[in-house]
């Protein structure tokens, strides 16, 4: 009898805990029925607690600006520029990689601007910017201003033109003009030019009118005979006889000087009547 009791003290607790059971298992039956059919016991899921993930704003690139505020999240740059590196003259190129950092300039030279000829004159400085040549105007010296380098005209000191290789005169003006400058004669001792000197001084009215932007200095000069000073003064009454003539045949006084230079600067020797000759002269030079 004992064996059917299951360790209950007596038959009464054994059937209680049986009844018990059974009554368990038909409430969740039945709670399991309804659910199952939609209509049970609704859950409201507001009561459910649910945990709240909330991710710390970040300093991706640790310059301590939180990438909510950071211009360059993943750039570290300066408080003062929204996070991101500064770029004091605008140009794109921050600071840090900039070599003209005060002066707006092109990516492809580092931040400066460009210089097309390498010559370290900037282009917007550089009067050549395509021939290389460091100077205040990035262009080769041209003492006369004509426009053509020293290195490649002929006549450096005087205004020329391409044409004639920088000097103002082609090689056959320049031909006519030795020809009048050693043709020139006066009277002896004295300022007046000779009739056959008239023609010659023509021929240069001629070459003169035909570049009008050529100015000429007309220097006089005479042997050292005679007294030095008086030989100063002929020179220079002959040089202002000379203008004087130019400017009547219609040439621009303000494109003439004169002045004289007696026997300081000879071009032969005095001593023999040969090179005295050749003293002798008026010389036309351009400038």
């Amino acid at each position: 009898m004992n064996n059917f009791l299951l360790g209950f003290p007596n038959k009464k607790e054994r059937d209680d805990f049986f009844i018990a059971i059974v009554v368990i298992l038909f409430f969740i039956s039945l709670f399991w029925f309804f659910l199952g059919r939609g209509d049970g016991p609704k859950l409201d899921s507001s009561l459910i607690p649910v945990a709240e993930v909330v991710a710390d704003d970040l300093d991706s690139d640790m310059d301590g600006v939180l990438d909510s505020n950071d211009d360059c999240p993943n750039m570290k740059g300066d408080i003062d520029n929204n996070g991101c590196p500064m770029d004091s003259d605008k140009d794109g190129v921050y600071d840090r990689d900039d070599k003209c950092p005060e002066l707006a300039g092109i990516k492809s030279n580092n931040g400066c601007p460009s210089d097309t000829d390498g010559d370290g004159v900037y282009d917007m400085n550089d009067d050549c910017p395509n021939i290389a040549f460091s100077s205040a105007s990035g262009c080769p010296p041209d003492t006369d201003g004509d426009g053509i380098f020293d290195a490649d005209d002929k006549c450096p000191k005087v205004k020329g033109s391409p044409e004639n290789g920088g000097c103002p005169f082609s090689k056959k003006e320049e031909k006519i003009l030795m020809d009048i400058q050693s043709s020139v004669e006066f009277e002896t001792g004295r300022a007046a030019l000779t009739k056959a000197s008239l023609a010659k001084l023509d021929q240069l009215v001629v070459l003169l009118k035909g570049h009008n932007d050529i100015n000429m200095l007309v220097e006089g000069h005479t042997d050292n005979v005679g007294d030095a000073q008086k030989n100063l003064k002929l020179s220079k009454a002959r040089a202002a006889a000379c203008k004087t003539y130019l400017v009547s045949k219609g040439i621009a006084s303000g494109r003439l000087k004169s002045n004289g230079f007696g026997s300081n600067r000879p071009i032969a020797t005095n001593d023999t009547k040969e090179g005295q000759r050749k003293n002798r002269r008026v010389e036309f030079n351009s400038y």
